[in-house]
């Protein structure tokens, strides 16, 4: 619980930058390339052939690659609305960040006693954090009345980060018994899918920019020579 702790103390610090200074994007696009880096490495390199140890290689990655297409159809349906100030737009906003944040916390704890997973995890979704709590502290300023509603409705969505770490251990011992194996294959493929999305959503959007995407392939190539090197 500590990390998922960690996670949201970064992600609140986050949404209060983005609340009272606006999305300055400069620095902020560069840590989300290097977490995105990292996570997408973590899915391809560690999670993914760790799914296919039981289902197989082929299914594994069609899984992970499956639930990266469902978020990012996901996403790109609620940036359509996200570009309006409107307060109407907000709702599913914030339950997308409320449920993303979930995961978030859910997946710190499924991958904690895994190696380098253990580390890498934590490291690539707090350099995420950050990023993505400015964002959204930005996007509620823009969408209420006030900084202090704007800040507790986005505070409100990043602290599902500490439920998802909460309810994770008996969530998945209660699913591992009931489904056996499958759970913890199909548990794994949503986070391995959750990764690779938020790779490709950390540097798609600046692929023209040579640093950020210097940044985006420096980490990946870091965990991917960990991966191999380790097997």
């Amino acid at each position: 619980m500590a990390v998922a702790w960690l996670l949201t103390l970064l992600a609140l610090g986050g949404v209060i930058a983005g609340v009272v200074m606006g999305n300055p994007r400069g620095l902020s696009n560069h840590l989300a390339a290097a977490g995105g880096g990292l996570l997408f490495g973590i899915s391809l390199f560690w999670i993914v052939p760790e799914i296919a140890e039981t289902s197989g290689r082929a299914i594994a990655l069609l899984m992970a690659v499956g639930v990266s297409a469902m978020l990012a159809l996901l996403d790109g349906a609620l940036e359509r609305v996200g570009h309006s100030a409107r307060r109407e737009v907000i709702g599913p906003l914030l339950i997308a960040a409320a449920l993303h944040s979930l995961l978030d916390g859910w997946s710190v704890r499924a991958l904690a006693a895994r190696p380098v997973t253990e580390v890498a995890v934590p490291i690539g979704l707090a350099l995420h954090k950050i990023p993505e709590g400015i964002a959204l502290g930005w996007i509620t300023r823009r969408s209420m009345s006030s900084h202090w509603k704007a800040g507790a409705a986005a505070i409100a969505a990043e602290l599902f980060t500490l439920v998802g770490a909460f309810v994770q251990p008996a969530a998945n011992e209660s699913g591992a018994a009931k489904f056996g194996d499958w759970w913890t294959t199909t548990v794994l493929a949503i986070i391995a899918g959750s990764f690779l999305f938020l790779g490709f959503h950390a540097v798609l959007p600046h692929r023209r920019r040579a640093g950020i995407v210097a940044v985006f392939f420096a980490t990946l190539l870091l965990v991917g020579s960990t991966g191999l090197l380790s097997r």
